[in-house]
């Protein structure tokens, strides 16, 4: 197999990044416009190549947001993945990892994953925050990534979380295999949940996990 190797995507990479998004993503895949816009506003975008493929990337923006403020943190999705780099670089929000169907099962996103940590160190970021995806709320949809079943339980904690505003544990937030893989290959913190964060996003039920990392640990 051709070697991976691991690039800042600019403006000649926008096309390539688009088709992993759609093959990616499906219908929930940024379009070639969007990504050159979050290109325009400072973001960063570290894509894994195997020849001219764009196998997978990590995609984030540098801010001086604190994560932990729940009153400032972005409501949406689409705000999000749109702010505007600013300084210091206290954080960086990440709102894309994303591997192409036929290279999961493989150690890419840790790869990217080390990539990004690697990069918030250098920058002298304190924390990588992210938008955990639960697709076990509401089960695999079609045109959509999951291939996971609904958890009752892990549904019924989520809608708890929501009505009543209490974090459940870690153990009942795990039972999604998207959050329990953040959880363990980053030992992330779970902070707060973002209700019709991404409504298009059936799976996870519009919902997002918002996690931090503090790589000051």
């Amino acid at each position: 197999m051709t070697k991976i190797t691991f690039h800042k995507i600019g403006e000649d990479g926008i096309l390539r990044m688009a088709a992993m998004e759609a093959a990616t993503w499906g219908s929930l895949g940024a379009t070639e416009a969007t990504i050159r816009q979050r290109l325009s506003l400072g973001h960063i975008m570290i894509a894994a190549v195997q020849e001219t493929t764009i196998a997978g990337a990590v995609c984030f923006v540098e801010t001086a947001h604190d994560p932990r403020d729940k009153a400032t943190f972005p409501a949406t999705f689409s705000a999000y993945s749109s702010l505007t780099r600013s300084v210091p670089p206290n954080s960086l929000y990440v709102y894309n990892l994303g591997v192409r169907p036929e290279f999961r099962g493989t150690p890419l996103s840790r790869r990217l994953l080390a990539h990004l940590v690697d990069y918030g160190r250098e920058a002298g970021t304190r924390w990588i925050v992210g938008d955990g995806r639960c697709p076990s709320y509401g089960g695999a949809q079609e045109d959509s990534p999951d291939k996971v079943e609904i958890n009752a339980d892990f549904r019924r904690t989520i809608d708890e979380w929501h009505r009543t505003g209490i974090m459940p544990s870690v153990g009942h937030l795990t039972q999604d295999p998207l959050l329990n893989f953040y959880h363990r290959i980053l030992k992330c913190e779970f902070l707060h949940l973002a209700p019709a964060f991404l409504p298009e996003d059936v799976s996870s039920g519009g919902y997002r996990v918002i996690f931090a990392v503090d790589l000051c640990k």
